[in-house]
């Protein structure tokens, strides 16, 4: 397990701050981090109703939230993702055969204030099944859907300025080299590279500020052309510089991208490798105050319906589905805590 107390400083503040949005009744809403999450800049975006191409959504303005910051420090377990690889399964050497490709999103990580609010909201609304392990000393929960692990969930309740995120990580093929490169190209490293079982990995920043796990993964992973229900799917890029951002990913994972639409003068790109793995957009000049960040999406056969049942599991609403946006195909939810996450039925 890494030691967090050994990350530096990162941007001018005395912590490093990821980000995380909490979610209040409209009007209401704490103080702004630096790094506040871009869902908060989406207002002005969705209310050009851009129907997103591939994966993506299409949205009026979100109105409920409030802001708080997540500091790295409180990133006790961030680099547990080798949990799920580790579980059952043989270390392989760090050149094994058949390597995961690089630029695919392999593991998600929530952050959490309260492990059993989010083991009951995640367990009763996706039907994930839960299993309390250690990595060293610290807690760490397995989430699975079905008996295919899909995600963990580290506790971090004990830093008080804590909140919610789901951390995601992309597959590359030497960890060392992919940082020693985010470095080159004025990325922040938030946690060195580290030897788990089945994977090395790391923790950075990109050159526009939003963290992203890395992960060289040491044995294969099932990669299906059609996700099940309750798995993760895909991930969004949104960026303060597209061109910026653009440029650096398609050096960082090899990404080939197209612009799948274009509305309201705002463009949609598709990250492709062998098949599309994310997407891409600019945020919108009036999104002030609002950093670039990668939100998860999660397969749902029937959203709307999921959606009814959040409220009353303790968490929002903050993009209900709708015929016009895809046929009503997607929803953003806020859990209890307020970590941010996307349910989409595709095809659609």
């Amino acid at each position: 397990m890494p030691d967090y107390s050994e990350i530096r400083r990162y941007h001018d503040e005395d912590r490093v701050v990821l980000s995380s949005p909490r979610y209040a009744a409209a009007g209401s809403y704490t103080g702004v981090p630096r790094r506040a999450y871009a869902i908060s800049a989406w207002d002005d975006f969705w209310k050009n109703e851009l129907a997103w191409a591939g994966r993506g959504v299409a949205s009026n303005a979100l109105n409920m939230m409030t802001r708080t910051s997540i500091t790295a420090t409180s990133m006790s377990a961030a680099l547990v993702l080798a949990a799920a690889f580790a579980a059952g399964l043989r270390p392989a050497p760090v050149d094994a055969a058949d390597p995961v490709e690089t630029g695919r999103f392999v593991w998600h990580d929530l952050l959490t204030k309260d492990v059993s609010a989010a083991k009951r909201f995640y367990g009763e609304l996706l039907g994930w099944s839960f299993e309390d392990t250690k990595r060293g000393d610290r807690p760490y929960v397995l989430a699975r859907s079905g008996g295919t692990l899909v995600a963990g969930m580290v506790d971090v309740s004990a830093n008080a300025s804590a909140g919610p995120q789901w951390l995601s990580y992309m597959s590359v093929a030497d960890v060392d080299n992919t940082v020693a490169q985010v470095r080159s190209e004025g990325g922040k490293i938030l946690v060195e590279p580290r030897n788990l079982p089945n994977a090395r990995a790391a923790v950075i920043a990109d050159p526009q500020g939003a963290p992203l796990g890395l992960a060289q993964v040491r044995r294969s992973l099932p990669d299906p052309a059609d996700p099940s229900p309750g798995h993760f799917f895909w991930d969004e890029y949104l960026a303060r510089d597209a061109a910026k951002a653009l440029d650096f990913y398609k050096r960082l994972a090899g990404y080939e991208s197209a612009i799948s639409e274009t509305r309201s003068g705002v463009e949609y790109h598709v990250l492709r490798k062998t098949r599309a793995r994310a997407g891409l957009f600019l945020l919108p000049a009036t999104a002030t105050g609002v950093e670039p960040n990668w939100l998860p999406y999660v397969l749902a056969s029937d959203p709307a319906a999921l959606s009814a049942r959040v409220a009353s599991l303790g968490g929002r609403i903050l993009l209900a589905a709708a015929p016009e946006r895809r046929n009503g195909s997607v929803v953003v939810i806020a859990d209890p805590g307020g970590a941010p996450l996307a349910l989409q039925k595709f095809p659609f």
